[in-house]
């Protein structure tokens, strides 16, 4: 009788670890709007941004404020875009009173918030998650030198932000 050693392995399953891909944050400064830097963006990045139908709601003490964004699946590196607006301008009507003499009815608050509070002179922010090693930021950085609307762009340290900052940008 023949024993079969049971300490043979059969098959062997290689663990990818995602652990080194990556989250990537560019900076944009420009006048233009949302619609117009994804139009650039996609023209010279050869992405396809299209405006998501929920924009980002943050709670601030002044109330909720919502920052546009716009994305890009791209299946091919799978990579997954995000453009991002900085700045949001919410404002509303405030009535403490109804019937009180000393209120104004068009009385308006208006507070900006900022979806990344340490670059509060920036206007949009690519983010790029799942980015590898074969990623190259630097690659992209120069094609944006094209853009004649940017007057800045530059790559951002993920590990100088806040803790609250980024988890506001975890989608």
């Amino acid at each position: 009788m023949v024993k079969k050693n049971t300490n043979e392995i059969l098959h062997k399953l290689d663990f990818i670890d995602d652990a080194d891909d990556e989250t990537i944050l560019i900076a944009l400064k420009s006048n233009i709007p949302d619609y117009k830097m994804a139009y650039l963006l996609n023209r010279h990045l050869s992405v396809r941004f299209e405006k998501a139908t929920d924009d980002i709601s943050l709670t601030t003490d002044t109330g909720v404020a919502y920052f546009r964004t716009f994305a890009f699946q791209d299946t091919k590196n799978h990579l997954v875009w995000r453009l991002l607006e900085n700045k949001s301008n919410h404002s509303e009507n405030i009535t403490e009173q109804p019937y009180s003499l000393f209120t104004n009815e068009n009385t308006l608050f208006t507070a900006t918030n900022y979806l990344v509070n340490e670059w509060k002179n920036i206007d949009f922010f690519i983010l790029i998650e799942n980015a590898d090693l074969f990623f190259n930021p630097e690659e992209l950085l120069e094609k944006l030198q094209d853009i004649k609307n940017l007057s800045t762009h530059f790559l951002v340290d993920w590990d100088s932000l806040s803790i609250k900052t980024q988890k506001n940008l975890i989608f």
